[in-house]
């Protein structure tokens, strides 16, 4: 693999799990429901 694709594939995955912590905290944010990822792993307090 080339340092470009590998740069890229780099961005693109912490990107997604930028996204997606941030979707995961505004539905936690946005009321007391216990927020899940689609995979079955939920945040409950």
């Amino acid at each position: 693999m080339s340092a470009k694709k590998a740069a890229l594939l780099t961005v693109l995955m912490v990107s997604g799990i930028i996204f997606m912590a941030a979707g995961l905290y505004s539905v936690d944010a946005s009321g007391h429901v216990a927020s899940s990822d689609g995979y079955g792993i939920s945040s409950t307090r």
